[in-house]
């Protein structure tokens, strides 16, 4: 059973093959996924297209996160760290997002699950 879903927006993915990760340099990406129940998949258009990359972070019965202005090299161990707090929160609802990092300043949407 996945654990979580990590959605990267495919319109606004900065390479012109618009397939990740496996033709995107997503190397932390790769070695989270395989040491999680994570699946990492390119999304169509998340609507965040005035600040690129944006993804989503959502799992079933659990918050769903919008992150925006993701650069995915750079912020890949505050994204890995965000995931972690994630999947240990109840609900996924994250109180305290100090230990988010960057990621804390790059939200752009908080969903409470249904």
């Amino acid at each position: 059973m996945i654990d979580l879903h990590l959605q990267i927006c495919r319109s606004c993915l900065p390479v012109t093959d618009k397939s990740i990760p496996d033709d995107y340099d997503c190397k932390i990406f790769k070695l989270f996924e395989s040491r999680t129940n994570a699946n990492i998949i390119s999304s169509p258009c998340l609507g965040v297209c005035t600040s690129p990359v944006s993804l989503t972070l959502q799992s079933p019965n659990r918050t769903t996160y919008v992150f925006k202005n993701v650069d995915l090299k750079k912020d890949q161990e505050d994204l890995i760290a965000t995931c972690k707090l994630y999947l240990a929160a109840d609900d996924g609802w994250i109180e305290d997002a100090t230990g988010c990092g960057t990621f804390r300043h790059l939200l752009h949407a908080k969903i409470p699950p249904i």
